[in-house]
C-alpha cells in the first residue's frame, strides 16, 4: 500500500474530520510514577527524524495497529547503537515508548472535567 500526502494542507484532512485523531502523553519518573501534569516534554527532531518517525508511524498505524501494540525507543550507546521507528536517540535521551490504543474522540476527554 502506498500512502500520499497532500504537502499543502489545507487542515481538512479525513483523519481531523472526526476529532478522533487523539493521543495521550504521560511521562514517569524512575520510579514508575505518573508525572505527566507537573512536567513539560519537549522532542527535538531534526528534519530526516521527521521524515524517518514519520514514515515509520504510519507504517504502524496501517501494518501492524492493534491495541496494546508498541514498541520501545532507546537511547543510542557506544556498544549499543540502535535505530528503530526512524531514528536514533541520543545518548541523553530519555526511552520513548510508543503505544497503540483505541483513544474515541477528544470530546470524550474534555468532557469528564
Amino acid at each position: 500500500m502506498e500512502y500520499k500526502i497532500n504537502m499543502y494542507s489545507d487542515g481538512n484532512d479525513p483523519f481531523e474530520r472526526e476529532s478522533d485523531n487523539v493521543g495521550v502523553l504521560q511521562v514517569y519518573d524512575k520510579d514508575g510514577n505518573n508525572i505527566s501534569s507537573s512536567v513539560k516534554v519537549q522532542l527535538f527532531l531534526n528534519k530526516n527524524a521527521m521524515i524517518g518517525l514519520g514514515t515509520e508511524l504510519i507504517r504502524m498505524a496501517n501494518n501492524s495497529f492493534r491495541k496494546y501494540n508498541h514498541t520501545h525507543l532507546e537511547p543510542a550507546q557506544k556498544d549499543f547503537l540502535c535505530q528503530r521507528m526512524g531514528i536514533f536517540l541520543t545518548p541523553d535521551s530519555s526511552e520513548l515508548i510508543i503505544s497503540c490504543d483505541e483513544l474515541g474522540i477528544i470530546d470524550d476527554y474534555l468532557n469528564e472535567e
